[in-house]
């Protein structure tokens, strides 16, 4: 016979009757362990912050935002450092020209923090060196006040870029653009890394920063097949060659030009206009 408190029990939710989980019968439970151990101190400290940020990360970001001097930076993106996910450096970005309250568009982080705010200008994504130097500090300045161990690994990793950024053509900084993405997105995947474990990313350096690698010509490869410039990344059509330039037409300087000011005959892409082309027999 059923008593009446065996029937409120059974009405309970079933997460109540649940039993905890025990993390020591994982089969990887011992990996994990002897893991941890031999990672670096940095490294093993972020562990123990994400294992307590873990139980309520939005709880996190809203003491983030109630603390003086709090970096600004987007909420979305706090939530994303605790929770160590990829940092979409566009958005910071885009906080940089964010100069207005407006009642009418609302950020929620949680059911009591609301953030209002109104853009006055939207960068499209990181296209430029300037633009990956402006979001990668306030990036920066938000780990730091997060994981602030990491900042002098941060900080190294963005000299490393800076000097990638210095030793290619500016027609060429959408590869370290989308090469930093890339490298950004697996420490994010794999915590056991850090940003300046550069001999982990060579087979990114050389699909992003080599003239063979498979996406060097991601963007003009997408241009060319459906004739349209791959937005997507804020990269644009940069990789392409500017036929205003070509003609004559085109006045601005190279570097602010959103096409590549070299010669558009087909397969040239050399250092003059279609009409010095010293290839003008071959393929039009």
């Amino acid at each position: 016979m059923r008593t009446e408190s065996s029937s409120e029990d059974d009405n309970e939710p079933c997460s109540k009757r649940s039993k905890t989980v025990d993390t020591s019968k994982f089969p990887w439970a011992r990996r994990r362990s002897s893991a941890l151990a031999a990672l670096p101190a940095d490294i093993r400290e972020t562990y123990k912050q994400l294992d307590n940020f873990i139980a309520d990360p939005k709880s996190v970001v809203s003491n983030i935002l109630s603390t003086p001097g709090c970096p600004p930076f987007p909420p979305s993106e706090w939530l994303n450092i605790v929770r160590w996910k990829y940092v979409d450096l566009g958005k910071v970005l885009d906080l940089a020209h964010m100069t207005k309250l407006d009642p009418k568009k609302t950020h929620v982080i949680d059911d009591e923090v609301e953030l209002a705010l109104r853009v006055t200008k939207s960068s499209a994504g990181i296209k430029t060196s300037s633009d990956h130097n402006i979001a990668f500090s306030m990036y920066i300045d938000a780990i730091s006040f997060v994981f602030p161990q990491r900042r002098d690994e941060f900080i190294q990793y963005n000299t490393y870029l800076s000097r990638l950024f210095h030793a290619m053509e500016v027609r060429l900084h959408s590869r370290v653009i989308k090469f930093n993405r890339s490298i950004r997105n697996q420490v994010a995947m794999q915590r056991n890394l850090c940003l300046t474990d550069y001999s982990q990313f060579e087979h990114l350096r050389t699909t992003f920063l080599t003239s063979f690698g498979i996406g060097s010509n991601t963007a003009s490869s997408s241009s060319g097949s459906g004739g349209r410039s791959n937005r997507r990344d804020g990269t644009g059509g940069r990789d392409d060659p500017c036929h205003k330039w070509n003609r004559g037409t085109c006045h601005k300087p190279d570097g602010e030009c959103r096409f590549v000011h070299c010669c558009d005959r087909r397969g040239c892409q050399g250092a003059h206009q279609k009409s010095e082309c010293p290839d003008k027999g071959g393929s039009k």
